[in-house]
């Protein structure tokens, strides 16, 4: 008498097929990226823009040869700086915070300036942290170096290197920005021609 042996094959094929295989099944979906976690946090104190009904982000973005940046506007100032700002004397600044990404074929990449410009034709300066923070040094004691200021000029001296993002510190010598600006540009190091910011909307 032939042996069956169907309900075998069934049993395998039950033990194989029912809760699929891991190797060759769906892929499972992974988490979400967190858009918080991805763009810059735009500041509770942000100026309005000109003629753009919803742009009071402060937060700023650019393009520069093969680089791209994104400028915080105010930024909350290093309490470094602040401590050595206050230690000397200074009166109060403002402070903005330029971030960079600079792509591995890229050129060193240095900011004199960020400029910004209001409705009634006003432009205010920031400059970057290791100028602004020298010359404090310079006026407070009489052209002598000062340990201190001198390793906070090198902490925040730099260019944006090829391959890397970098947080650069610029300070504007005035103690707060306007409600309503018109426009930012940038000015990079060594004479090339500035170029605009263009404004992130709120999400």
């Amino acid at each position: 008498m032939k042996k069956t042996v169907l309900p075998s094959i069934l049993a395998l094929l039950l033990l194989t097929g029912c809760g699929g295989n891991p190797a060759t099944g769906p892929e499972q979906p992974g988490p979400t990226p967190d858009p918080a976690e991805t763009t810059q946090a735009a500041p509770s104190d942000a100026p309005s823009v000109d003629g753009l009904a919803d742009a009071a982000s402060g937060v700023f973005t650019f393009v520069l040869d093969d680089a791209t940046g994104d400028i915080v506007l105010p930024a909350e100032g290093p309490q470094d700086v602040e401590d050595l700002r206050t230690e000397l004397a200074e009166d109060d600044v403002t402070y903005a915070r330029v971030t960079v990404q600079n792509p591995d074929d890229g050129l060193p990449l240095e900011i004199d300036a960020v400029t910004v410009s209001t409705p009634e034709g006003q432009e205010l300066e920031f400059r970057a942290a290791a100028t602004v923070i020298e010359e404090w040094g310079a006026a407070a004691n009489n052209g002598e170096p000062n340990p201190e200021v001198v390793g906070l000029v090198e902490e925040y001296s730099g260019a944006a290197v090829p391959g890397s993002t970098t947080d650069l510190l610029m300070i504007g010598g005035f103690p707060d920005i306007p409600d309503t600006i018109s426009a930012v540009t940038v000015q990079p190091a060594g004479g090339a021609e500035p170029v605009e910011a263009l404004v992130q909307p709120e999400s």
